[in-house]
C-alpha cells in the first residue's frame, strides 16, 4: 500500500465579517491584509504574528493519543523574506512551560511551499509557529510576506487511513436564514472546493416546519426531508433512521448539528481527518465539537457537558476566553469527564457502530434528549480544539417554559425510563426552584415546576403520540410578558449593570431565615412589608437581600432592556403552596409505581418500529 501524506487540519485566516472581531482566534500580532491579485495574505517588513491560537495550533498530543499519525509537519505556501520558528507549550506540575525551538529565514520571490517538522521527542502537547517578516533586500515599500494558504499534515501508512463516510443531520424549525446561509457556506466553502474531506460528507436536512423550497438546495452534497414538527428528538432520530437505512452512502458515521449555529467549515474537515486516522480502540468514541456563544464568539461555553450532582446541566469545563493563548493549551487537556457526561447535539459526531437500532433516542420533543442518548449509550467523547459552532441565544433568553417545565419534566422521565442519573436528586432540585421562585413572585414559573412533575406522573402515555407541539404552545402561554422596561414601571431608575451583581449588604441570618420561612413575608399581613419596588434579574439570578420584603418587584432582562412588574397576591401564593402540597405528596407516594411504568416503556419508545410510526415514516 505505501505511506501517503494525509493533511490534518489547514491554517485559516478569517476575513468574514463575524469574526473579524475575534482574529486572535486565529494569529495574534500584526494584521494581515489581503491581495485579491495574488488570493493571498500579506505583511509588511517588521510586522510579526503567531499561530499559537484555537484554530491554528496543532495539538499533538491529543493527535498521538488518539490516532495514527506519524511525524507532523508545518507546510505554507508562501513568498517573501521572513524568520519562522517552532513553539510549544505543555502541563508539567500545574503549571504552564514552553519550548522554543530553532528558527529559519527564508527569502523567496516566487511562491514556494515550506515544510518544517515537528521535532520528535518533545514535550509540548500543543504546538505553534511565529514569523518575522524581514524587508525586501532591496528595500521597497511593499508588501514583504505573502502567505496563500497553510496545513498541518502527517505521513502515514495508507493502510492505517479508515473509510470515513460522516453523514450530517441537522434539524430545522422555521429558521429559513440559519439553514440557508449555513449550506451556503458549506457549499463555497467545502463542497465546491478540492478538500478531500467533501466527498466524506453528506448533508441531511430535516425540515419539522415543512417551510423549505427543495430547489434551494439541488447540491449533490445536501438532501432535504420534510417531516411533522417533532421537535429536535424527533428530528434527530428522522436523521439517524434515513443515515442507517442508506444502502447508497452506507455512512459509518451521524454528525446531529443544531440549526441556529454559526459554522465553519474547517470544523467538518477536521472531524473527518481525525476519524480517518483514529486508532481502533478508540472508534466508538464521539466527537463532541464545542459550543461557543453567538453573542460572545471568543468565549467557549461547552464541550462536553455533564448532570451535576444537584440536577444541573453544565460544562466539565469552566468557561474559556478561546482569543487567549493559555486557553488553547488548558482547553486541549484530557481530563477525566464526570460519570454523567454527555455530548450535545449542538454538534455531536456519533460512530454508526455506536447505534442500535432499539435503543434510540427518547421523544421528548426538546431538551435532555442529547443527554439521554449519551448516558444509556455509555458514551465515551474526543474534543479538539477548531472542531465547534457558534450558537446563538445561550446567553440572552432565559425562556421559563424550557428551563422550567420542559427540563425538568424530562430529567425525570430520563431518570425513570433509562435508569440513568439515580444518585441525582431531580425533584428535590424541583423543589428548591418552588420555594425560590414563590418567594420571587414569580407564580407562573412555579406553575411550570409542578406542570413538569405532574405530567411527569401521569405516565408514559402521553409519550406515544406526537403531541409534543401542543405541549409546548400550552406551556409557553405561562411565559411571563416581557415589556419594554419603561413600559413596565415608567417611574423607576435601572442600573441595568448592577441587574447580576450580588448586594452589597447580604440578609443577615436573622433575616434570611425570616426571608424563608415566611417566604419573602407572603404568610405576614402587608404592614411588614417595605412599600418599595426590587428591581432583579429575570432569569436564574437570584438575590434575597434585593428583593427582601418589597411589595413588588421588577424583573428585567438587562440584554434588550424589558422587564415583568410582579405583584404580590395572597391568594394565589395560597393556591400554589396547596397545589405543591398535593403534587409533591402524590408523587412520594406513587414514586415507585411510576418509575416502574416509565421503565417498562422504554424498550417500545426506544425502538426503531416505534420511531417508523411516530413518524409516519411507512
Amino acid at each position: 500500500m505505501g505511506s501517503v501524506k494525509f493533511k490534518l487540519q489547514n491554517i485559516i485566516i478569517e476575513n468574514r465579517r463575524n469574526l473579524d472581531e475575534h482574529w486572535w482566534m486565529m494569529y495574534r500580532g500584526d494584521r494581515f491584509g489581503y491581495d485579491n491579485i495574488e488570493s493571498a495574505n500579506t505583511l509588511r517588513a517588521r510586522n510579526f504574528v503567531e499561530f499559537f491560537t484555537y484554530f491554528n495550533s496543532f495539538s499533538l498530543g491529543k493527535w498521538q493519543k488518539y490516532t495514527n499519525i506519524g511525524n507532523v509537519t508545518l507546510n505554507l505556501n508562501v513568498k517573501g523574506h521572513f524568520s519562522i520558528r517552532l513553539f510549544g507549550h505543555y502541563m508539567e506540575g500545574g503549571e504552564i512551560e514552553k519550548e522554543m525551538f530553532e528558527p529559519k529565514e527564508y527569502y523567496f520571490t516566487e511562491k514556494t511551499e515550506i515544510s518544517i517538522p515537528i521535532s520528535k521527542g518533545i514535550k509540548s502537547t500543543v504546538v505553534g509557529f511565529q514569523m518575522d517578516i524581514l524587508d525586501y533586500q532591496d528595500g521597497e515599500d511593499r508588501p514583504a510576506f505573502y502567505l496563500y494558504d497553510g496545513n498541518w499534515s502527517t505521513v502515514i501508512d495508507s493502510s492505517l487511513i479508515n473509510d470515513i463516510r460522516i453523514a450530517l443531520t441537522t434539524v430545522t424549525f422555521k429558521k429559513e436564514d440559519f439553514i440557508t446561509r449555513n449550506m451556503g457556506i458549506l457549499e463555497r466553502e467545502l463542497f465546491y472546493t478540492d478538500e478531500p474531506a467533501k466527498d466524506h460528507i453528506k448533508v441531511r436536512i430535516i425540515d419539522n416546519g415543512r417551510t423549505l423550497d427543495p430547489e434551494d438546495f439541488e447540491c449533490e452534497y445536501i438532501e432535504l426531508v420534510q417531516n411533522d414538527n417533532t421537535g429536535g428528538s424527533g428530528g434527530y432520530t428522522r436523521g439517524i433512521i434515513e443515515a442507517i437505512n442508506d444502502k447508497d452512502y452506507d455512512p459509518t458515521h451521524v454528525l446531529l448539528m443544531d440549526d441556529d449555529v454559526m459554522v465553519l467549515p474547517e470544523s467538518f474537515i477536521r472531524t473527518y481527518t481525525l476519524l480517518a486516522v483514529l486508532k481502533k480502540e478508540y472508534d466508538e468514541r464521539y466527537v463532541s465539537g464545542a459550543m461557543l456563544f453567538y453573542e460572545q464568539m471568543n468565549i467557549q461555553h461547552e464541550d462536553v457537558g455533564f448532570v451535576h450532582d444537584d440536577g444541573a446541566y453544565g460544562p466539565n469545563k469552566p468557561g474559556m476566553a478561546m482569543h487567549i493563548w493559555d486557553s488553547v493549551l488548558r482547553n486541549d487537556q484530557d481530563i477525566t469527564y464526570h460519570k454523567n457526561s454527555y455530548a450535545g447535539w449542538w454538534y455531536c459526531c456519533v460512530p454508526v457502530k455506536k447505534i442500535d437500532r432499539e435503543h434510540l433516542p427518547l421523544p421528548l420533543f426538546i431538551r435532555g434528549d442529547d443527554v439521554e442518548f449519551s448516558l444509556a449509550n455509555n458514551a465515551e467523547f474526543i474534543s479538539l480544539n477548531g472542531i465547534c459552532i457558534w450558537h446563538k441565544g445561550f446567553t440572552t433568553k432565559f425562556n421559563a417554559a424550557l428551563e422550567l417545565y420542559q427540563v425538568h419534566r424530562n430529567s425525570l422521565i430520563i431518570q425513570s425510563t433509562s435508569g440513568i442519573c439515580k444518585d441525582i436528586n431531580f425533584i428535590g432540585r424541583i423543589d428548591g426552584f418552588f420555594w425560590k421562585e414563590l418567594s420571587r413572585l414569580a407564580y407562573n414559573n412555579c406553575d411550570l415546576l409542578l406542570d413538569a412533575v405532574e405530567e411527569y406522573c401521569k405516565g408514559p402515555a402521553f409519550l406515544y403520540e406526537p403531541n409534543g407541539e401542543t405541549l409546548m404552545k400550552e406551556h409557553f402561554k405561562k411565559n411571563e410578558v416581557m415589556l419594554p422596561a419603561e413600559q413596565a414601571y415608567p417611574d423607576i431608575h435601572i442600573d441595568y449593570d448592577s441587574i447580576y451583581r450580588m448586594n452589597d449588604v447580604p440578609l443577615t441570618t436573622t433575616k434570611a431565615r425570616f426571608y424563608r420561612y415566611t417566604c419573602n413575608g407572603q404568610t405576614l399581613p402587608d404592614m411588614f412589608l417595605k412599600d418599595t419596588v426590587a428591581v432583579i434579574a429575570y432569569d436564574w439570578f437570584d438575590d434575597p437581600a434585593k428583593q427582601f420584603l418589597a411589595k413588588e418587584i421588577l424583573a428585567v432582562n438587562p440584554h434588550d432592556h424589558t422587564a415583568c412588574l410582579r405583584k404580590r397576591d395572597k391568594a394565589r401564593f395560597k393556591a400554589l403552596v396547596e397545589r405543591h402540597n398535593y403534587v409533591m405528596s402524590y408523587y412520594y407516594k406513587n414514586k415507585e409505581k411510576i418509575d416502574r411504568r416509565y421503565a417498562e416503556s422504554a424498550k417500545t419508545l426506544k425502538s426503531e418500529a416505534f420511531w417508523r410510526k411516530y413518524l409516519k415514516m411507512d
